[in-house]
């Protein structure tokens, strides 16, 4: 999947890497942590290889290292960690309380409006992503520089494929989208013309609870930091029930391109 300029999506990468990787173990053991880094861009007009790496395997433990290449340049390096459930305590994050997707409309149609911004996800696209907030290029125009916080339904527009192992590669796909969101916000940025660029340097997650895709999803986003040039986005991605499956972390290049002038 092309996103806008040229480049292969990243979500895409570490999916597919996550997928392979997955291919490669027991079918009781399901993905507990994923760390990706892009070392170079690609094209979308060509195909890529992976190359999965056997990197240890215990009674309930599996590690696994990919490479995505393409013309024999590294694009991302993944490693996956996966393992079987056991006993013990338990706890996690309560979700926070937010309006329900069916009340929101789709990010692509909230950004029809604003030619040359980026426009991840379109009605018609793979997943249906809605903000619960404002998306950041129009919470520029509207507010300016804001908290560095944002909250995101998404939900595939699919059928969820029956198999948590290969619902955690779409979960992987879909977190990529809008890691960065949060890291724009108190610099009233947004990505598209006349704003900033940005690229994803390294992805990370850790799955807590095998996830559904074909029901609404909620990222809880917020970040830490941004310096230097180099945002810090945290996400923690909840069942529409309130069950905390995921956490993520990203951190991206974001380069002002000039003075955001909204409108």
């Amino acid at each position: 999947m092309p996103v806008q300029w040229g480049v292969p999506f990243g979500g895409l990468l570490v999916a597919q890497a996550l997928a392979a990787a997955t291919a490669t173990t027991a079918s009781d053991l399901w993905p507990r942590s994923l760390h990706a880094y892009f070392v170079g861009v690609g094209s979308d007009e060509e195909p890529v290889d992976l190359r999965v790496a056997d990197v240890a395997d215990s009674k309930a433990t599996a590690w696994r290292s990919v490479d995505v290449s393409q013309g024999g340049r590294l694009l991302l390096r993944a490693e996956a960690m996966f393992s079987r459930d056991r006993p013990g305590p338990d706890h996690a994050r309560t979700m926070p309380q937010v309006p329900a997707p069916d009340d929101l409309t789709n990010v692509g149609v909230d950004l029809a409006p604003y030619p040359g911004t980026f426009t991840p996800w379109g009605p018609d696209s793979a997943f249906d992503l809605r903000h619960v907030d404002a998306p950041p290029r129009i919470a520029a125009e509207a507010t300016g520089p804001g908290e560095a916080t944002s909250q995101v339904w998404l939900k595939a527009g699919g059928a969820d494929p029956g198999d948590p192992r290969l619902a955690a590669a779409l979960l992987a796909y879909a977190s990529d989208m809008c890691m960065l969101d949060a890291c724009l916000r108190p610099a009233g940025l947004w990505f598209g013309d006349g704003s900033a660029s940005g690229l994803t340097l390294d992805h990370s997650m850790w799955f807590h609870a095998p996830a559904r895709v074909d029901d609404w999803l909620l990222l809880d986003l917020h970040s830490p930091a941004m310096r230097g040039g180099r945002g810090l986005g945290v996400a923690d991605i909840y069942a529409r029930d309130g069950e905390l499956l995921c956490s993520v972390a990203q951190l991206g290049s974001i380069r002002p391109q000039r003075p955001a002038t909204p409108g």
